[in-house]
């Protein structure tokens, strides 16, 4: 009987990490309004939170955010699974009839695309499973951020999870409800088990009857259990490990932990940049004997037709009497006005920000279009420059890849565990990633023509390269039709 621990090791501080993930998820937002509530409320007696921009600003007149951490995360996420992955498995059996059933009926390359997003910028994802069959005749997945779920890890493998969702609030009374569904293993069995908690916004309160309100009455008030599931109906995916917060523990860490204070810092410069420009705006200080004035045709009261605005082309209405009867003579009666805008400045220091935080999550900047200076590079000359964004991406495919085939994996169980379907045999499926970068068909012909030149390729294998999409049967017929159109007939044997 092994040991079944409680939590991992070393010990995780669960209120220190959903601190962090509010954060993260505040920069993913982009929303100005979710980050100043954040620092100044949720970060409060956190000295260094306190130190952001964020925290220290009154409110968010004339304050520009620059969603760096939004645009990391797609960025990952495209790198990964912009390309539609490969799932290799016989399509003619039964399991790979009910696998690609599962793939299309729930959107499967898309929900990774959406994993791939969020766990770059919340430090990993889970994919559950959870069987529905008045909605799907599959098995339904989904994704479930860190924010929803508390992991137990025992020797590197997860052993159990937490995971819970608000299911009901009332804004009246300030209650919340939240239902938490424990999976964990007996055996080969995995047993599901549902509480049900009524209390607010920031506490989870004390466990109520299930059946006591409509949106929980239906679930099974008895424990649910799958048989030889050999797993709980879900799987991990880091974001990237090792943690650096952490060191040793099992759980992800997300792009840019480390990168928030040059976030901060190019919201500095971009609201600085912006401030610039809105005082930069040309004024004309005119004197106000020279404002045109006129009569209420009904009161006789006299109305100056100045008004004092910033957006206006003129600041009106300057007393420039006294000035004048002094005798000075550097007064003139109107008067162009404009501050320097520093854009030169701002602008370097930006692209310098940018560029720091984009190498420091991982990235090489051409991938954000920094350095490119117009010029368009393609294959090699695209790989090189791209080189640590391609590395980053290897790095995160050697997770992604091995929970993608153990989901399927247990799909499969589920599927028959469940009855869902009828029994067959489980089908192996082996998954690998498209390279993003687009290959220059140039740069391929002569690659492919030095090969012939050198006999070192069969026009099998040329077709192969040329298209590498293509499966076993279009690549040899196309290679008959190239051996034939050259008068080549392939030798009997």
């Amino acid at each position: 009987m092994f040991f079944k621990p409680k939590s991992e090791f070393p010990p995780v501080e669960w209120k220190f990490w959903f601190n962090k993930y509010d954060e993260w998820a505040a920069w993913y937002s982009g929303d100005q309004k979710i980050l100043y509530d954040y620092y100044n409320i949720n970060a409060i007696g956190d000295l260094i939170a306190q130190s952001r921009m964020w925290a220290r600003i009154e409110d968010l007149c004339g304050v520009v955010h620059l969603p760096a951490a939004n645009d990391i995360a797609s960025t990952s996420a495209n790198l990964l699974f912009s390309e539609v992955p490969q799932f290799k498995y016989d399509e003619n059996t039964e399991g790979g009839k009910r696998i690609k059933e599962f793939i299309s009926e729930n959107g499967f390359e898309n929900l990774l695309l959406e994993g791939a997003e969020l766990s770059a910028a919340l430090s990993g994802c889970l994919l559950k499973i959870d069987i529905e069959p008045d909605l799907l005749r599959v098995p339904i997945v989904s994704i479930v951020t860190p924010q929803q779920f508390f992991p137990v890890f025992w020797r590197g493998r997860l052993w159990e999870i937490i995971t819970f969702r608000i299911v009901k609030t009332n804004s009246d009374t300030q209650k919340v409800w939240r239902l938490f569904e424990r999976r964990s293993r007996e055996g080969k069995d995995l047993l599901i088990e549902y509480e049900l908690y009524q209390g607010s916004n920031s506490s989870v309160g004390e466990q109520i009857e299930l059946n006591s309100i409509k949106e929980t009455e239906n679930i099974n008030l008895e424990n649910i259990r799958f048989s030889n599931i050999e797993g709980l109906g879900c799987v991990y995916i880091p974001n990237k490990r090792p943690n650096k917060l952490i060191p040793g523990s099992y759980l992800g860490i997300n792009d840019y932990s480390t990168s928030i204070s040059m976030m901060d810092s190019l919201d500095i410069t971009w609201t600085s940049w912006m401030r610039d420009l809105e005082l930069g705006m040309a004024q004309i200080f005119i004197d106000e004997e020279l404002l045109n004035k006129s009569q209420n045709q009904t009161t006789g009261e006299v109305v100056e037709l100045n008004k004092f605005s910033k957006y206006q082309r003129a600041f009106v209405k300057l007393n420039l009497t006294s000035w004048k009867m002094g005798g000075d003579s550097g007064v003139k009666p109107i008067e162009n006005i404009q501050f320097d805008i520093r854009m030169e400045e701002h602008k370097n220091t930006c692209e310098q920000l940018f560029f720091n935080i984009v190498t420091q999550c991982g990235y090489s900047p051409q991938t954000f279009g920094i350095g490119q200076h117009g010029n368009v590079a393609s294959g090699t000359a695209l790989k090189i420059l791209e080189h640590k964004s391609q590395l980053t991406r290897e790095t995160k495919g050697r997770y992604w890849l091995p929970a993608i085939k153990e989901l399927l994996y247990q799909v499969q169980k589920f599927d028959q565990s469940s009855n869902l379907y009828k029994s067959y045999n489980i089908e192996d499926v082996s998954i690998e990633l498209q390279d993003s970068i687009v290959t220059d068909q140039k740069e391929l012909s002569e690659t492919l023509k030095n090969l012939d030149m050198a006999k070192a390729v069969s026009t099998y294998t040329k077709v192969k390269i040329q298209h590498p999409d293509w499966d076993d049967a279009n690549i040899e017929a196309e290679t008959d039709r190239i051996l034939k159109d050259q008068g080549i007939t392939p030798e009997v044997l």
